[in-house]
């Protein structure tokens, strides 16, 4: 793997021409898969966890006595205990108001310009934000008749943060705003279908059934993506269209099923004799079992860089 340091770029004639090659590769690209974490929207305006102005510090300042990692807020055990599940909800309340007031970056622009250009077979993300909506690209996995795409343009690995879904029926919602207000206090809005369906039975004469309430239709760590197998489907079915590029952005890949989409979409695209694996991130991903894995690594903002290559390619007719 051979490193590019942008901040070297403009000072050092060889990096500057292996920059040069990288952007090459994505200008002959006719197959590209993207792979996207956080660090494509930091610059969209969503605050991090870390942070002091972060959002998990504005939660622990309404609870102060609980003690719980960034990580676990994205712990499907964490509904166990009343305390920590009210700790995530309204950390999801927070998060959602921003993700409202959020804009694309360059990056999601990026993506958007190389579906525009026929270069993009697919973009798989493991973010929540739903930022790519706002540039008009397709997210819905299922249509309306209850069937599974296959021409969607971007996959949500963990799911959208723009609509909520009932813990018993599955009913879905949008986020509305009133539903963000009950969120913030830390507790649940009840599913308005099944509290219609009750308000039937009680008139009919039948017993009381238990009331679902509204959750964020996202994939926690430890649960099981609904649409797991149809989404292993559309990636095999990528994989068998002999992809040129893998460009992987704004991510660590410390998800173990990220990685193994990374490492399998990468034995694929190598398998093409003109294939390339990239890495755009601020820092390298660590372990052995990326030997061999990943071409180049720009090692720098991924936003900085999508704009080089998009001025090549604006320069391309």
């Amino acid at each position: 793997m051979l490193t590019i340091d942008l901040n070297q770029a403009s000072r050092d004639l060889l990096t500057e021409r292996h920059l040069q090659t990288v952007t090459d590769v994505m200008l002959k690209a006719k197959k590209t898969i993207v792979v996207t974490g956080a660090g494509i929207s930091c610059s969209s305006g969503i605050p991090d966890f870390r942070s002091a102005d972060g959002l998990y510090n504005l939660v622990k300042k309404q609870y102060p006595k609980t003690v719980l990692k960034g990580k676990d807020l994205f712990d499907a055990n964490l509904f166990r205990d009343c305390t920590t599940t009210a700790v995530f909800y309204t950390f999801i309340s927070e998060l959602h108001a921003q993700t409202l007031k959020a804009k694309p970056s360059p990056t999601h622009h990026f993506i958007k310009m190389l579906s525009e250009r026929g270069k993009l077979l697919r973009c798989y993300t493991q973010n929540i934000d739903c930022l790519e909506e706002r540039l008009g690209m397709d997210t819905d996995l299922v249509c309306e008749k209850g069937k599974v795409k296959k021409d969607v343009n971007v996959v949500q690995l963990h799911g959208s943060l723009r609509k909520l879904k009932c813990t018993i029926c599955s009913e879905p919602y949008g986020f509305l705003t009133d539903y963000e207000k009950v969120f913030r206090e830390g507790e649940a809005p009840d599913c308005p279908k099944c509290e219609l369906n009750d308000v039937i039975r009680v008139a009919q004469g039948k017993r009381k059934v238990a009331t679902g309430t509204l959750r964020p239709d996202i994939v926690l760590y430890n649960e099981n993506h609904p649409f797991g197998e149809a989404i292993g489907r559309i990636q095999l079915n990528d994989l068998q269209k002999s992809p040129d590029v893998l460009l992987v952005m704004g991510t660590s890949l410390k998800v173990h099923g990220l990685r193994m989409l990374v490492r399998k979409a990468a034995k694929t695209v190598h398998n093409n004799k003109k294939g390339c694996v990239i890495l755009v991130n601020k820092t390298p991903v660590v372990g052995k079992e990326w030997d061999g894995v990943f071409d180049y690594f720009i090692e720098g903002e991924c936003d900085r860089w999508c704009h080089i290559v998009q001025d090549a390619l604006r320069k391309v007719k």
